[in-house]
Order: C-alpha cells, then sequence, then structure tokens
C-alpha cells in the first residue's frame, strides 16, 4: 500500500500535477484560465489593433498614395524663366552743397536705390502690375486653360483681388539687400508663356523705374522754377523798394553824394587853413584889423566857415530831427545790401534751374538687366516626390497624434 502511494506521487510530480496529501487521493486542478490567457488574445486588443492598422491606412497610407497618384499622373509641368536687374540711380550736378535740389534727389544714392529696389519688388507683388499688364498679358489666357491640372489651374473669371494670391505664387520677386540685385522668377505651364510671362513682368517694372526718374525730374524741375520765380520777384521788390528810396530823398546815389560833400568840404577847410595862415602873417607884419587885404581875408575866412559848418549839418548832426545823409547813406546801404544778398540767392537759383533743365533730359533712375529672361527647356516644378513625403510626413505626424490622443482618452475612461 505504502509503495502505491509513493508511485503515485512521483507520477503526479512528473506530470505536473499537485495533490494534497492525506488518506485519501484527490482528483488533480488543472490551471485552465492560466492556460488560456497565454494561448488567446483578448477581444478588446484585438480591437484597438485593428482600429490602428486602419487609422494609420487612412491617415498615412491613403494620402500618400493619393498624393502620389495625383502629382506622378495629373499635375502639370511649370516651367520658370528668371531674370534679374538692379535699379541705379544718377545723382544729379547741383549749384552747391546747399542747393534744394540736392535735397529732393537725395543726398544719400545707396539709399535711394535700396527704397527705389523696394519700391519695384513691391510692385511686382502688387495688385497694380495686374492692372498695368491686362493689356499685354490676360492671367486667364495664362493659368485658366483646361490642359491645366485643377489644382493648379487659376478659376477664369476672378475678380483681381483673388487672383492676386495666386499671382504671388505664380511670380516671385526678392531683392538682395547686400548686392541690391532683384530676382525675378515667372513660372508657367509651358516655357513660351513663362517667358513671356517673364518679359511682361520686366516690362512693367521699366515702365515703374522710368515713371518713378520722370516724376523725379519733374517734381526737381517744378521746385528750380518756382524757387528761381521766386527768387526774382524778391529782387524785384528790393530794386522797386531802392527806386522809392531814392525818390523819398531826391538823391540818385547817397554815397556819391556823400562823398562829393566830404570832397568839397575838405577843400574848404584847406582853403580856410590857408586864409588863417595868411591873415595870421599879415597880423603879425604889423597890419591892422582896417587894412584892406586882412577885412577881406577875415570875410573870407568867415564864409568858409560857415559853408563848412553847413556841410557839416548836412552830412550829419549831433541830435536834430533834420536828415542828413548819415541817415539817408544807413537806410541805402542796408537796401543794398539786402540787393546783393538776393541778388546771389537769384543767381544760384538761376543755376539750379539750369541743372534741373540738363537733369531733365537724362534719367535720373534706371533700371539696368544684366540677366535677360530665358525661355525654359525642362520643368522645375511641381516637386513630386517632395509633395508626396511632404503629405507622409504629415500625415504620419497626424497619425501620431490622434493615437496619442485616443489612448490618453482610453486611459482616462478606464
Amino acid at each position: 500500500m505504502k509503495t502505491d502511494m509513493k508511485t503515485d506521487m512521483k507520477r503526479d510530480q512528473i506530470s505536473g500535477l499537485t495533490t494534497e496529501p492525506g488518506p485519501t487521493r484527490q482528483a488533480p486542478i488543472f490551471p485552465r484560465p492560466a492556460i488560456t490567457a497565454l494561448t488567446t488574445t483578448p477581444q478588446p486588443a484585438r480591437r484597438r489593433r485593428h482600429l490602428r492598422h486602419l487609422s494609420f491606412m487612412a491617415c498615412v497610407l491613403l494620402p500618400t498614395a493619393a498624393a502620389a497618384t495625383y502629382e506622378y499622373a495629373f499635375a502639370s509641368k511649370q516651367y520658370v524663366s528668371e531674370f534679374r536687374f538692379i535699379v541705379r540711380q544718377q545723382m544729379p550736378e547741383t549749384a552747391g552743397p546747399s542747393s534744394a535740389l540736392a535735397g529732393l534727389a537725395g543726398g544719400n544714392p545707396m539709399l535711394a536705390m535700396i527704397e527705389n529696389s523696394e519700391v519695384v519688388t513691391q510692385y511686382i507683388a502688387s495688385h497694380q502690375i495686374l492692372n498695368d499688364l491686362h493689356t499685354s498679358i490676360v492671367p486667364d489666357h495664362l493659368f485658366a486653360s483646361p490642359k491645366i491640372d485643377w489644382l493648379s489651374r487659376l478659376h477664369p473669371n476672378l475678380p483681381p483681388e483673388k487672383q492676386l494670391p495666386y499671382w504671388r505664387n505664380m511670380v516671385q520677386a526678392s531683392f538682395d539687400l547686400s548686392s541690391g540685385i532683384i530676382t525675378v522668377k515667372a513660372r508657367a505651364f509651358t516655357p513660351q508663356d513663362a517667358q513671356t510671362l517673364a518679359n511682361a513682368v520686366l516690362t512693367g517694372s521699366e515702365a515703374l523705374v522710368n515713371q518713378i526718374s520722370d516724376e523725379a525730374r519733374q517734381n526737381a524741375l517744378t521746385y528750380a522754377s518756382q524757387t528761381a520765380t521766386a527768387a526774382q520777384a524778391t529782387l524785384a521788390a528790393d530794386e522797386g523798394g531802392l527806386a522809392s528810396y531814392r525818390n523819398q530823398y531826391s538823391i540818385l546815389f547817397p554815397e556819391l553824394d556823400a562823398a562829393s560833400t566830404t570832397s568839397v568840404g575838405e577843400g574848404l577847410r584847406t582853403k580856410l587853413a590857408e586864409d588863417e595862415a595868411t591873415l595870421a602873417s599879415l597880423t603879425s607884419l604889423g597890419q591892422t584889423n582896417a587894412s584892406p587885404q586882412v577885412q577881406t581875408l577875415r570875410a573870407q575866412i568867415a564864409a568858409m566857415q560857415s559853408q563848412i559848418n553847413q556841410l557839416n549839418a548836412t552830412l550829419a548832426t549831433s541830435g536834430g530831427k533834420t536828415q542828413t545823409l548819415a541817415s539817408v547813406l544807413s537806410g541805402y546801404d542796408s537796401l543794398m545790401e539786402a540787393e546783393k544778398l538776393d541778388e546771389s540767392l537769384y543767381d544760384a537759383d538761376l543755376l539750379a534751374l539750369q541743372n534741373a533743365r540738363n537733369d531733365a533730359a537724362e534719367k535720373s533712375v534706371y533700371l539696368e538687366t544684366f540677366v535677360q529672361p530665358n525661355l525654359p527647356e525642362s520643368s522645375i516644378y511641381p516637386i513630386r516626390w517632395l509633395v508626396t513625403a511632404e503629405t507622409a510626413l504629415a500625415g504620419f505626424i497626424a497619425w501620431v497624434l490622434l493615437t496619442l490622443v485616443a489612448n490618453i482618452v482610453r486611459d482616462q475612461l478606464d
């Protein structure tokens, strides 16, 4: 009996079964639930894995396949025509460093070139160029052909405001601040259309630069003409003031009258000194006042002294209200100085006006094209592999984000 029990226990150990020791033998307990958990997959986990596969296909595989199919089977070829130019600024010759014309032309040619280049760059990307080029090119004819794929096609009969984003995508202008070079790339769906579009943009840019140059020259010419006219009017007013001043005091040239009066006074003083010396000599020789010669000399001396006093009173006075040559000459000199200053300003303005007229015959701002629009031989756009790769990357990122959000929501619900 003991031998049979030992044999049964060994058999149970070999078969992996457990039994409780005791006088009576019990049926073995099999771990069926554990074996079932290891050999079968729960239904929720299988469902989640299935949804994950479906979401990956919907977010990544299908969009990538659709993008690749469209790009390689339906997307139209796009050709690029490129040209480059620079906006030159010619400094006009001015009358001097203080000339107002220099301020209008711009004191810094580099700053003026940058400003004009920025104007041209902004013009190429504006709706104004669409209006200006409407007579030479029609966007509907270039970009709205039924032969163009649907996504790349411009919908016809759109207003200019809605055509502008499409235009900015097809015509791109960039300005290099370090070199001052403007690069323009024009895209179209045939090589001929791309070159035609580039030539039209170049023509519009040249017209804008010529307009800027014409307006600058016209403004400078108008300003110089107005300044010269105002200076001429001021000079005429000065001459009228001098004429009125001469008529008021009945003196044509006060400085000449003063010089003449001074000269006469000097002569009288010289003669007076001679007569006084003669009188003193006669008196020392014994001549009395009753002597006719002495009386004559005394009368001449008195007359000359009276004339000298009158001349002195005419030239200047110590404080009376009488108008003297000194006061007349002072006012006359002020008017003459003002006339000379206005005359010099008028001469400078005339020279500036002549320079403005000379500059009007030349271009102060002009466009210099050193790379002409080319006829492309092969298409550059669309970059099919890049669009496909970007679609796949965007779909994968979206799929990862959606998966993370779904896991977070499931964890919160559990």
